[in-house]
């Protein structure tokens, strides 16, 4: 079956309605007859996305109306609609050139085991207390109160705090486009900034803004050691397929905006040394050449950046990992730089909305990455969640899909309302697009992607459905 709004009959709609306000008689006749239209299995019509939300919030309900055997049919029909797009049966990436975009969720999955954006900021708040620090602990309880549970908005906040706190004039701006008017706490903190020009107060201001630099650094120093908890993890069955099917198909590009070496390592298990696209001080550039492209946009775990010299250098993340784990050599997350003396940090973009402002020698990536969507026949999404905060990679897909009207982009994420959510940006911000060329894949990467490169899905066995998959198994057949 394929879910899409394309598609949709008078008399489905009609069912979608009474199902959705239903009571116990209405909601089973609309999900009975839902469940057996021919037209939907046989994908002469779509089945709408909102039958999928609405089966999750009454599952209990339903589960009730009808007998197990009934119970079972509804869970097969539910659970095959949820993960597979009959549009991966044709799909076919040994004939297509490929490129892969990886968010957080592609280093979810064990071994990797690396907390997504969403899990970062409750560790990050952790950290902060145990500086006992009064103002870190006190924006730490903060945030508990008030359910603020997002990395990226904390750390723009800091860095749009330092900001202004340093120009009274941005800070009146910023008051007045929010508020209509400047209020009385932004009086007051203009009115205490202009202290600065009075010598018997300046003490106090100069006191206040530094205070707001100084905290904000704090927080990105924590964010730093807490992306080091990153280092030992191990490529996952996802960063494998990848790496395998990278090597067959060297003229692929994989594009991250994960800080972890696991498609690293992964890479290198195969003799593929990855090409950065990036030019290190510390490295030739006949060193620079490696034989599978590896665009980390974000940063990496392995490089380090000096803000007063302005070198970038990558070291070797084997020994680094291998020392750490044997607690033979610490990773460092701030260092000297031996060239000029200055700091030399992780060149690590933090989780922030105007990102590439803290990190301009990360800059050229984005050209490499356009490149590599532009190339590509097929774009392979994993775990990228299209947060607001990432706009500028959605706006580079969606110039690509553009530029290359025969373009399919896969989206392999649990959450099946991602996929939706790109098909909805795109309809609305590409003329004339058609959403059946987001195709999606609802299931966990490390066994959904090794299946897709292998071509698993293309297979007649792969119509059956995951669910029917799962009961032929525990019955014992082939």
């Amino acid at each position: 079956m394929k879910v899409g709004t394309e598609r949709i009959s008078s008399q489905q709609e009609e069912l979608l309605d009474n199902a959705r306000g239903a009571q116990r008689d209405q909601l089973a006749e609309a999900f009975w007859r839902i469940v057996h239209d021919i037209d939907i299995r046989d994908e002469k019509e779509d089945l709408h996305p909102d039958w999928l939300a609405i089966y999750e919030q009454k599952q209990q309900t339903v589960n009730r109306i009808f007998p197990s055997e009934v119970r079972r049919e509804v869970e097969s029909f539910f659970e095959d609609a949820r993960s597979l797009d009959s549009q991966l049966r044709k799909l076919d990436l040994t004939k297509l050139r490929t490129t892969f975009l990886l968010g957080a969720g592609a280093s979810k999955p064990d071994p990797s085991g690396i907390p997504t954006v969403k899990e970062l900021l409750p560790q990050l708040l952790e950290r902060g207390r145990r500086l006992d620090r009064e103002d870190v602990t006190k924006l730490a309880s903060f945030c508990e109160e008030r359910h603020i549970d997002n990395i990226e908005d904390l750390l723009t906040a800091a860095q749009l705090a330092t900001f202004s706190s340093r120009n009274p004039t941005i800070l009146r701006l910023l008051n007045y486009l929010l508020y209509g008017g400047e209020t009385d706490a932004g009086d007051r903190q203009v009115e205490m900034f202009e202290e600065v020009r009075r010598p018997r107060r300046r003490d106090v201001a100069v006191a206040n803004v530094s205070s707001v630099a100084f905290l904000q650094d704090t927080l990105q120093v924590l964010f730093g050691l807490l992306a080091s908890t990153m280092l030992p993890a191990e490529p996952n069955k996802a960063h494998e397929a990848i790496a395998t099917f990278t090597k067959s198909r060297p003229d692929s590009t994989i594009v991250t905006t994960n800080y972890d070496c696991c498609m690293d390592l992964a890479l290198e298990a195969l003799q593929l040394s990855p090409a950065y696209c990036l030019g290190f001080s510390n490295r030739s550039r006949e060193q620079d050449v490696g034989t599978a492209r590896l665009v980390k946009l974000h940063g990496s775990l392995n490089w380090y950046y000096c803000e007063t010299c302005q070198e970038v250098q990558c070291i070797d993340i084997r020994s680094t990992v291998e020392n750490y784990k044997l607690d033979k050599a610490p990773y460092s997350v701030i260092a000297i730089c031996k060239d000029c003396g200055g700091q030399r940090r992780g060149l690590l973009v933090p989780p922030l909305a105007m990102k590439f402002d803290v990190a301009p020698p990360l800059t050229p990536l984005l050209a490499e990455a356009q490149k590599g969507f532009e190339a590509a026949q097929a774009i392979i999404v994993v775990g990228f969640s299209f947060a607001e905060a990432d706009v500028y990679i959605s706006r580079m897909l969606s110039k690509s899909m553009q530029t290359n009207p025969d373009q399919r982009l896969v989206v392999i994420d649990p959450d099946q309302a991602v996929a939706y959510r790109v098909q909805r940006k795109f309809k609305s911000s590409v003329p004339n697009f058609d959403v059946q060329r987001i195709i999606r894949l609802a299931e966990d990467c490390s066994i959904a992607l090794p299946k897709l490169l292998a071509g698993s899905y293309l297979s007649g066995a792969t119509k059956e459905g995951p669910a029917a998959r799962k009961r032929k198994h525990a019955a014992g057949e082939s």
